[in-house]
């Protein structure tokens, strides 16, 4: 059994993506998450200490712990040049607590795939 919850989104590189989570308990009820923060790094393997690439957004309805985390289509074209046709890179999401507490809730592999059309 997985100590966080896992996913294995695909995307296609040179589009805008957007990665929305909802933090909730193992009855599904909407976690509270007031006062804390979330950010989300993408690396090459999960023992890296390099960040790739880190996400922006973070907390956008914390009662309901709903969380937005974006790319630009540049960003991710810039993830994976043409020459390549895909690239698979871990991610993890963390929430920071206001005690200073931290609480890794996800994590996974998003893997980039190219499109036909550039």
């Amino acid at each position: 059994m997985a100590c966080v919850g896992t996913d294995t989104p695909c995307r296609i590189a040179g589009d805008d993506m957007l990665y929305a989570v909802q933090f909730t308990d193992s009855e599904g009820v909407a976690r509270d998450l007031t006062g804390a923060t979330a950010k989300m790094d993408l690396k090459d393997a999960a023992t890296d200490v390099a960040v790739v690439q880190a996400m922006t957004g973070g907390i956008v309805d914390a009662v309901n712990g709903m969380m937005n985390f974006t790319l630009t289509d540049i960003e991710t074209a810039a993830l994976l040049p043409r020459a390549s046709a895909t690239r698979a890179l871990v991610f993890s999401i963390k929430l920071t607590y206001s005690d200073a507490s931290e609480q890794t809730i996800m994590t996974g592999t998003l893997t980039l795939e190219q499109a036909a059309t550039a």
